[in-house]
């Protein structure tokens, strides 16, 4: 309208008018260029955390290509600020206690109070074998907490699976690459083999990926046609996604995920969830989904990034702003447990235990806790185990009996330990049962 064109050429003469007063005035002699990509970045920044400016689009592409030092974590804008959504298991940031939801207030000592997105994920970059120094601001932490991180090139197994408990399919999804729907279809081939009863797919701590790969996944789920998401963008131009090929899996599905679980993710529970396929547990996931497209602009090897569009969940949810809210809430270790946890990393009287009583100590102590009372070997283990949690509540690391054990289970060599003693995924594995008795009665 005239009214809008005419209150955009006031403030291009104003920016006109303080540009001037700045090279005429200001104490130094500030570089132009600077201070045109300062300004362009300012505007970016009041349109949402994604739009970008990039200077020189062919490095940038060249960057997002090629290996790099990273500390292994996402992270994405929550409440205006930069806030952690996935430390990878094993990497060097949730090695040095680096939690989902930690917010970041300094790097390098660098106020991020102003800093854009793209600028911290570059300071969080760096060479392998550097160290980068980050302050955090977690949730009910009393002061704010400073970890070095050592950085590593960054290398995350898509997908991990495993056959657990009573015959159950596990599938962890850890990010969504090109070759995921294929690893996922390869699992269910050999879970099919094995006549599982069920099966949990494990999206927690999953930052996304691609959108094509979430689609061909949920398709192994959905019936064929069935929406798994759209985008809407302006003018509310909608483009739909629906599943495709024929359905394979009609077993009892559990999808877990958690404040870790973002974009792609968040597609693949909300669809599950809208379409009654599965039941979605674990914690709201972080509300990341929009669409960015980037446009090349004339006589310039410079570039700018635009968010277009917004995903929504088959029942109009818009992922961007909500999240997937799970149909059951289960607990995970609260932050302070997690702490206690860390602590026990490499401890000496956990793996003293482990080495004294074996790698598979865990099932030796499920046994010896439903063992006759007269049983002598399964009493001597028990006093061990009770001596070693007196030992650590003495230097003050007090946990559940689940806590230790999944501490524990992170120093065996038996990969399932993990799985198996996690919390959240115990809760899904009961849950099943139930899913398989409705299934049967229907």
């Amino acid at each position: 309208s005239d009214t809008e064109q005419n209150i955009l050429l006031e403030n291009i003469a104003l920016f006109s008018e303080i540009l001037a007063l700045i090279e005429q005035e200001h104490l130094d002699d500030p570089d132009k260029k600077e201070l045109m990509e300062g300004a362009i970045k300012g505007m970016l920044r009041t349109l949402d955390p994604y739009s970008q400016f990039i200077p020189d689009y062919i490095a940038f592409r060249t960057q997002n290509q090629g290996n790099y030092g990273g500390v292994g974590m996402t992270v994405g804008i929550r409440d205006d600020v930069i806030t952690v959504i996935t430390p990878f298991k094993g990497n060097p940031a949730a090695n040095a206690g680096v939690h989902s939801g930690d917010v970041i207030t300094h790097i390098d000592g660098e106020s991020t109070a102003v800093m854009s997105l793209d600028d911290a994920v570059d300071l969080l970059r760096g060479e392998p074998g550097t160290s980068v120094s980050v302050t955090l601001r977690r949730p009910k932490a009393i002061r704010p907490i400073e970890v070095t991180i050592t950085r590593e090139v960054i290398r995350i197994p898509s997908v991990e699976k495993e056959i657990i408990g009573d015959n159950i399919g596990y599938i962890k999804i850890n990010t969504f690459l090109q070759t995921t729907a294929n690893d996922v279809d390869n699992a269910l081939e050999e879970f099919n083999q094995h006549n599982i009863r069920g099966v949990i797919l494990d999206l927690r701590f999953n930052p996304g990926g691609l959108l094509g790969s979430a689609v061909d996944i949920s398709s192994d789920f959905l019936e064929p046609g069935q929406l798994v998401v759209y985008s809407k963008g302006k003018g509310d131009e909608i483009e739909p996604f629906k599943a495709m090929g024929p359905a394979r899996e009609k077993l009892p599905l559990i999808v877990l995920v958690n404040g870790g679980s973002a974009s792609a993710s968040e597609i693949v529970a909300g669809a599950i969830k809208d379409h009654g396929r599965g039941l979605v547990m674990g914690n709201q996931t972080f509300g990341k989904a929009s669409v960015q497209k980037v446009f090349s602009l004339s006589d310039s090897k410079a570039a700018v990034k635009l968010t277009v569009a917004h995903y929504y969940t088959p029942n109009d949810v818009n992922i961007d702003k909500i999240g997937i809210i799970p149909d059951v809430e289960t607990a995970y270790f609260s932050p302070a447990e997690q702490e206690m946890q860390l602590k026990l990393r490499n401890h000496q009287k956990i793996n003293t235990f482990v080495e004294e009583n074996g790698d598979d100590v865990l099932e030796k102590l499920f046994v010896a806790e439903h063992a006759p009372r007269e049983d002598r070997r399964a009493s001597k283990l028990l006093r061990s185990y009770r001596r070693l949690t007196n030992s650590l509540t003495d230097e003050q690391i007090i946990l559940s009996d689940i806590g230790i054990k999944y501490a524990i289970a992170l120093e065996t060599k038996n990969i399932k330990d993990e799985i198996m003693h996690d919390p959240q995924v115990r809760a899904a594995m009961e849950q099943l049962k139930v899913l398989e008795l409705f299934a049967k009665k229907n």
